[in-house]
């Protein structure tokens, strides 16, 4: 599948079901201006999803149809695992360029 589909944790309807109050953000890749990787390669399609306990501003769940989903997933299972809050994914510093960028853009626009 082109752009790449990568998912880790609860949908929004899950988180919700499971009786999270949730954040959510729901970006385009092509709108993400600190996404540059996806212009080089000339993918800018896509999406990213992530939802977060309002309460504890613990991810719980990311979607991503985007170039290098599937590596870049791997940061924000990590990020699940150890604990992390979404503040803390957000303002980390990436590699530049790399798809891992829109992880600033992405946990900076939780409504």
């Amino acid at each position: 599948m082109t752009p790449p589909l990568a998912r880790v944790g609860l949908t929004r309807a899950e988180a919700e079901a499971a009786g999270h109050r949730v954040r959510t953000a729901t970006r385009r890749v092509a709108d993400m201006a600190t996404v540059p990787r996806a212009k080089i390669v000339g993918e800018p399609r896509g999406l990213m999803i992530a939802v977060v306990d309002a309460e504890t501003d613990l991810i719980l769940g990311v979607t991503m149809l985007a170039h290098d989903a599937h590596e870049t997933i791997n940061t924000v299972a990590i990020a699940m695992r150890h604990g992390l809050t979404a503040s803390q994914v957000r303002d980390e510093i990436y590699t530049h360029p790399s798809m891992t960028e829109a992880l600033n853009d992405l946990f900076a626009n939780l409504a």
